[in-house]
C-alpha cells in the first residue's frame, strides 16, 4: 500500500532535506511539496494525502490557518508540525486540529523518519482491517501502478518529450495529462514547478526555436514553417514570431542571409 505524504514549508531547503533525507521509497510513500498554503491547499484536492508534515510560520497562510481549512475540507490526514517556535500557544492551537505531532527546527532527522514510519504503518494496519481498503489497495497496485509509481522528474521528462514530438499539432494541456494520466490541475503545478514557466509560454518558446532553425536552414515558405511548428495561419504566425524575436519571420530570414560567412 502506496501512502501520499505532502511537504508543506515556505524554505526551499527545508523541503529538498525532508524529500531527500527521508527515505520515503522505502517506506512506501510519495512525496508531494509544496511551497506555500495555496499550493497546499491545490495538492490536496488532487491526492488527498495521508500524512502533512507542514511548518507553522508562513507567509499569506501559516500553518495552522492551513490545516484548519483541510479539516474543514474532510482531510482525515495525520499531521506533524514543524516549527521553529516552542511557544505553548502553538501546540495548545494545534490540539484541536487533532495534530499528531509538534517537532521543532532544527530538526532531528532520524526522529522525524521514525515518527513517519510509525504513523505510516498505524494507517496501513487500519487500513488492512478494513475490507473496502483492501480492495482499494489491490486496485491501485494493478490499474494504477504504472502512473503511481512515476515520480515528478520522470512525468516532466515524459512530457517534454511528447511536447517535441507534437510541435506540429494543436497540443493542449488536456492532451498531455491524459496521455500522462495525472489531472490537469496537477500537471500545470507539476510544469510550472519543475522548468520555471506555464505549459503555454514552454511550447510557444519551442515553436519559435524551430522556426528559427528552420528559417535558416530550409527554404521552406513562412507558411510551410508556421504550419509545421503549429501554426496554420500565417499572419498569427507572424504575430507570435515578432513578439518573441522583434521581428517578423521574413525579416529575421533576410538578416540572417545578409551576413557575410565566415
Amino acid at each position: 500500500m502506496i501512502l501520499n505524504v505532502m511537504l508543506v514549508d515556505d524554505e526551499a531547503p527545508i523541503l529538498n532535506n525532508l524529500k531527500s533525507i527521508i527515505p520515503w521509497k522505502e517506506m512506501n510513500m510519495q512525496v508531494l511539496a509544496a511551497r506555500s498554503g495555496k499550493e497546499a491547499l491545490e495538492l490536496f484536492d488532487i491526492h488527498n494525502p495521508d500524512i502533512i508534515l507542514c511548518d507553522i510560520r508562513m507567509p499569506v497562510m501559516d500553518g495552522l490557518t492551513l490545516i484548519g481549512e483541510l479539516r474543514e475540507r474532510g482531510s482525515k490526514a495525520e499531521i506533524i508540525l514543524l516549527t521553529g517556535y516552542q511557544e505553548f500557544e502553538y501546540a495548545r492551537a494545534g490540539i484541536k486540529y487533532k495534530v499528531r505531532d509538534y517537532i521543532c527546527k532544527p530538526i532531528h532527522y532520524k526522529e522525524l523518519e521514525n515518527t513517519i514510519r510509525a504513523v505510516g504503518e498505524q494507517i496501513v494496519q487500519q487500513r488492512l482491517k478494513d475490507p473496502f481498503q483492501q480492495t482499494v489497495s489491490r486496485i491501485e497496485e494493478t490499474e494504477g501502478q504504472q502512473s503511481a509509481r512515476k515520480n515528478p522528474q520522470q512525468l516532466m521528462a515524459e512530457a517534454v518529450a511528447y511536447i517535441a514530438s507534437k510541435l506540429d499539432t494543436d497540443l493542449g494541456i488536456e492532451e498531455l495529462a491524459g496521455h500522462l494520466g495525472i489531472s490537469c490541475s496537477y500537471f500545470s503545478l507539476l510544469f510550472k514547478n519543475h522548468l520555471g514557466m506555464t505549459f503555454v509560454e514552454y511550447v510557444t518558446g519551442k515553436r519559435i526555436e524551430a522556426a528559427k532553425y528552420l528559417l535558416l536552414h530550409s527554404d521552406k515558405s513562412i507558411t510551410q514553417i508556421g504550419a509545421g511548428i503549429g501554426y496554420h495561419e500565417r499572419r498569427y504566425f507572424t504575430k507570435v514570431f515578432q513578439r518573441h524575436t522583434g521581428m517578423t519571420p521574413s525579416e529575421f530570414r533576410d538578416q540572417a542571409r545578409s551576413i557575410p560567412m565566415g
